[in-house]
Parts: structure tokens; sequence; C-alpha cells
């Protein structure tokens, strides 16, 4: 018997190894809301746990560090440039097999109820439009928050008004002939803000216009099938 079973682990152990070998795993799975409108969204916010597991894999090729409060791989991750969330994106649709994007700017403010903030205009000088609205959004707690502390939309969409802003694939301004075609994207939150491209943090400075967001992290969604 000791035998046959020696055997058995033996064989075990050569199939894990020609699996690894020949790179065949399990899709890894989201979880996926169907908002309506051809459209499903993650549920929560990408988190750090995920976003540690492409840059284990080779997907992702930063690894930020975890934000104010943060105590466990469960948080969204937070600290990451729209570059490096172009990195995430093509890791997540090839590890999924699905093809996930960004929402767009417009999609973002369906799925999450969040009506459009319009902040006051301090100055009505046209000199100073970059400036017009600086301070005028208002500052929240910046202290990161376990996943659905802020509550869902009622489509089930969580924390979308919490204090991590998202990115989205809609650009400020597109520039022709650059190496990289929009120089800055807008993240929405309590107010929409507009960052370039190469700023991961956004309390340290960068932001194009506007009050800096305290965090910076995203959610993919995905076309439903017609």
């Amino acid at each position: 018997m000791a035998g046959i079973r020696s055997l058995f682990l033996a064989m075990t152990a050569a199939l894990a190894v020609a699996l690894l070998q020949t790179g065949e795993r399990q899709p890894i799975f989201f979880n996926m809301v169907d908002v309506g409108s051809g459209l499903q969204v993650m549920r929560h916010e990408v988190t750090i746990g995920e976003w540690r597991q492409c840059v284990s894999e080779g997907g992702c090729s930063f690894m930020p560090k975890p934000g104010l409060g943060a105590t466990d791989d469960s948080y969204p991750v937070t600290g990451v440039g729209a570059l490096d969330v172009e990195e995430f994106v093509a890791w997540a649709s090839k590890a999924s097999g699905q093809e996930l994007r960004l929402p767009t700017l417009e999609e973002w403010y369906a799925f999450s109820e969040v009506p459009p903030f319009r902040p006051k205009k301090i100055f009505t000088d046209p000199r100073l439009a970059w400036a017009a609205t600086y301070g005028s959004e208002g500052r929240i707690d910046p202290t990161l928050r376990k996943p659905s502390t802020y509550g869902a939309s009622s489509t089930g969409i969580a924390d979308v008004k919490g204090n991590v802003w998202e990115w989205t694939s809609s650009c400020v301004v597109t520039v022709t002939g650059a190496t990289h075609h929009c120089p800055a994207y807008f993240a929405a939150g309590e107010h929409e803000a507009k960052v370039p491209v190469f700023v991961r943090d956004p309390s340290a400075g960068g932001c194009a216009t506007g009050t800096p967001p305290a965090h910076l992290g995203f959610r993919l969604v995905l076309d439903s099938p017609s």
C-alpha cells in the first residue's frame, strides 16, 4: 500500500509541474453587476490584492504603497496612474478572457447615480479660468475604508460616493501626433478631476485643474453580450 501511495503522490506532483510548465490556469473572475444598457460593472473598486496578483504575474510593473488606512489586501488599490491602469486592464482582460475596460465619464455618472458636480466659480475673469473653481469642491477624510463602507447604488455598485476618485477613459483633450494622444483623463468622484496620465498621487500636486482628489483608484466595466 505504501508503494501505491508513493506512486500516486509522485503522479500528482508530476501533473502539477506539467500544468505549471504549460502555463495552463483557470481564468480569474471579477464580481460584475449587470446595470442594464448593455453594461456590466465591477461591484467594488479594484483591490490591492487584485493589483498584487497582476504584479506577481508580470502584468503590472509598479506596486504602489497601501493608501492611508489600508490594512489588508481587500482595500481599494490607490496611488496608480493612468498608464499603470492600462497595464492592469491588459492583464485582467487576458487573465479573465473578457474585454474589460475603463468606463467613460458618462457611463460612470449613469451607473454611480451620482449627479455631476458643478462647483461655484470664485473668479469671473477669463484669465483666471484655470483656478475659477479651486477650493470650492470641499475636502473629505482621506482615510481609506473597508469595501462597501460608503454604501451602494440602487444596482449594487459599491462605494461610488467614497473617497477614491476613479479613473475613466474620457480624455480631457486629445493631442494629435503625441506619444500619448491623451495627456490627461477625467477622474470621477465627489467632483470631476482632470488628472495628467503621469500622476499617481494627486494630493502631492499635479492635478490639471480644481481641488486634487483624495485618492486615485478605478473599477472596470464590460460590455454585455448582445
